[in-house]
């Protein structure tokens, strides 16, 4: 909870200083397709579509250069079939914060890219649509790179961005698994932002 109230003070200092210059802020949205390795699937049909929803902060500090922080809730997750057959749905909800490097390579179209910190609030699983149960051995921190594209619609102030999304860290705490068993996350960001 401190880091959540850490990044938030830091993106709020961020905005505040930015006043005189030509800084953005807006609300952004959109669909995630995301899958986790070593954890059961075996291909991209074993995806899970989720969500993302929060606000974006958008700096400029050189020609063609701008900095671009968000604080995003994210659904995120995998659906598998286990050795028995049952349909497996792992559930993972976020705070995640990316901060990126935005490059404006022509007119409104941008490359983007940079780490992001995931806070985990809650790790579920259910099996054939059954109850929900709490993953136990989650890890809370999540690591993760980001790299993408955007596209600024700046006459009506609408923003699109493609981002993809892979972890570092393992999601469940567990030793027994080996380097090359870790459960690494990988997520599909496709978002619809809007500038104020």
């Amino acid at each position: 909870m401190k880091s959540i109230l850490f990044s938030l003070t830091a993106l709020f200092a961020v905005s505040f200083a930015a006043q005189a210059q030509d800084f953005s802020y807006g609300v952004i949205g959109g669909v995630n397709f995301s899958k986790i390795d070593n954890l059961g699937g075996s291909g991209f049909e074993d995806t899970r579509t989720g969500f993302h929803a929060g606000l974006f902060a958008e700096l400029p500090f050189a020609e063609n250069w701008s900095y671009e922080g968000s604080l995003l809730y994210s659904v995120e997750g995998e659906e598998f079939a286990n050795a028995a057959g049952d349909e497996v749905d792992v559930k993972l909800s976020y705070i995640n914060v990316p901060l990126q490097f935005k490059y404006y390579a022509f007119k409104g179209f941008s490359i983007h890219a940079g780490p992001q910190i995931g806070f985990l609030l809650k790790g579920e699983s259910s099996v054939n649509d059954g109850n929900e149960e709490e993953i136990e051995d989650t890890v809370n921190t999540n690591f993760a790179g980001t790299f993408g594209f955007g596209y600024d619609f700046k006459e009506i102030g609408l923003y699109l961005k493609g981002t993809l999304t892979y972890g570092f860290s393992d999601i469940i705490d567990n030793e027994t698994d080996g380097p090359n068993r870790n459960q690494l996350p990988g997520t599909v960001h496709a978002s619809l932002g809007y500038r104020f």
